[in-house]
């Protein structure tokens, strides 16, 4: 123990020597300065003092600035407050004179009602007076005079009353057709579906043409088959490579182009049983093809919950034409054109939408030698099979004035109808049937006494009527034009409206002498 004492001693004592010599040494080779060290040191000391000096200038300016900001904001707040109570007090003064005011017409009015009050009394009393004198005058008792008085005052007010409500109709006349054309405008500029007739015949390429002899079969066997089978005209001679179908059934002359297009393609021989299977199964893909066309046309108008068996029908609608118009598509025009007309005029968009796409869903049907009944008919028996609502079944079926129509919906969906099937180019009609129809019309209007002749124009869209002056009068020419226009309804099938004028010419010839 005295040992390590002794050690640690020794090594204390060597290291002060060698710490005192390295300072000697330092010293005497000029590496450690005292006085330099001392410099800095009082340089640094005046240093801190000098921004010692400008913090306390800055801390001074800065509560300088505060002070006065202060006192800026305390003036405007003194200002703001000073302002506010001569704000309130112009405000109780207003107050006071409101109130004030209003007493005095308070009083004013008290006095008033008194004064009319009595005033009251004494008309009564002079009426009393007035009827005393007239009864003496007339020789009747009061109830009497007061009856034929009332008489007389409800004799006035009916004559005033119709006189005003024949002005009221007139000018609601006016105003209506200016609004109609207006909303009509507005839903036609809106609509801008392209327009175009359907074809009667499909023509079918075949390679070569003893591909289209293995085809027509043994003698036209296969095509006589087909054309019994489907119903349709397959004519196969006209033109080289060629196959052309025809029919008044659309979906068989689709079926029937499904099925020669499959019989292109293969490469058994022909026999009356595969054209039976190939006509089987060109039946199922149509089926298919008919239900993925209804879902389309539902998804395009969103409309939803739909039975399968229901979207199959719309789909034949694609398949149909009337006067060459393809009935898919004038019932997707006829419900964005309804649809539109009745956002114009604020009724149920969706009941135009509904009602207006399939208001000729009974032409989906129409064609079956089964289905008897006008198309009018039968979308209304489809559509409450499938359970419509009464609102939209009425709106759709009554277009035709099956029934007349009892809500603005179905007025909206029979407008439409007329917008797309007018529209340029929308509709044809072979040159018979025209003829036909414009002879009718004619017939129609000469077959009234007193008609001296009858002219359509403007395509069948208008029916001049010339009448003989002598026997018609210028009383009877309106009632004339509605009967023509009745019996036109009744006995003729058009597409659009028909306009009847009756026109009658007068003349007199004086010979001066």
């Amino acid at each position: 123990m005295e040992n390590n004492i002794l050690i640690y001693i020794g090594v204390a004592v060597g290291s002060g020597i060698l710490g005192l010599g390295a300072a000697i040494l330092f010293l005497g080779k000029g590496l450690f300065d005292p006085a330099e060290r001392i410099r800095n040191a009082e340089e640094m000391l005046v240093k801190t003092e000098k921004e010692k000096e400008e913090i306390v200038k800055m801390a001074k300016e800065r509560a300088h600035k505060t002070k006065e900001r202060l006192q800026h904001e305390i003036k405007d707040t003194e200002e703001r407050v000073k302002k506010l109570e001569e704000a309130l007090k112009y405000k109780e003064e207003t107050v006071g004179k409101k109130q004030k005011r209003n007493e005095e017409l308070r009083l004013k009015m008290v006095s008033q009602k008194e004064e009319s009050s009595g005033l009251q009394e004494g008309i009564k009393k002079l009426e009393r007076k007035f009827t005393e004198r007239l009864c003496e005058k007339t020789g009747m008792n009061l109830m009497e005079t007061k009856e034929q008085i009332i008489e007389k005052y409800i004799t006035e007010t009916e004559e005033e009353a119709k006189e005003r409500f024949a002005n009221q109709e007139e000018h609601i006349k006016e105003n209506a057709v200016r609004m109609a054309k207006k909303v009509l405008v507005n839903a036609i500029q809106r609509m801008c579906s392209p327009t175009s007739v359907e074809t009667k015949v499909i023509l079918i390429k075949v390679p070569r043409d003893e591909i289209k002899g293995k085809i027509v079969g043994k003698e036209g066997g296969n095509i006589l088959e087909f054309e019994k089978l489907l119903e349709v005209d397959i004519i196969f001679n006209d033109m080289p490579s060629t196959i052309s179908i025809s029919g008044y059934n659309l979906v068989n002359r689709r079926i029937a182009q499904k099925a020669i297009e499959s019989l292109i393609r293969e490469r058994r021989n022909i026999t009356p049983e595969l054209l039976k299977e190939t006509i089987k199964k060109a039946g199922l893909e149509i089926d298919k093809e008919l239900y993925e066309i209804g879902e389309k046309a539902l998804k395009m108008l969103d409309i939803k919950s739909v039975d399968k068996e229901l979207v199959k029908t719309i789909g034949r609608l694609q398949y149909r034409t009337s006067y060459g118009q393809n009935i898919m598509k004038h019932s997707l025009e006829v419900s964005w054109i309804a649809t539109m007309l009745g956002s114009e005029v604020g009724i149920n968009v969706n009941i135009c939408k509904i009602a207006g796409f399939l208001h000729d869903l009974g032409k989906a049907i129409d064609q079956d030698p089964n289905v008897q009944g006008t198309h009018d008919f039968l979308t209304k028996e489809l559509m409450t099979k499938y359970n419509f609502s009464p609102e939209e079944i009425h709106a759709a079926w009554t277009h035709h004035d099956s029934e007349p129509p009892r809500t603005a919906e179905a007025l909206m969906v029979k407008a439409a109808d007329a917008v797309s099937a007018g529209r340029p180019g929308a509709r044809q009609e072979s040159m018979e049937k025209y003829t036909e129809r414009i002879m009718a019309l004619e017939d129609a209007g000469r077959s009234f006494g007193g008609v001296k002749k009858a002219y359509a124009i403007s395509a069948g869209r208008e029916l001049r009527v010339f009448v003989d002056s002598e026997q018609i009068s210028d009383d009877k020419m309106k009632g004339l034009a509605e009967q023509i226009a009745g019996k036109i309804q009744k006995e003729i099938s058009y597409p659009g409206k028909i306009k009847v004028n009756t026109i009658r010419r007068t003349g007199f010839t004086e010979t001066a002498k």
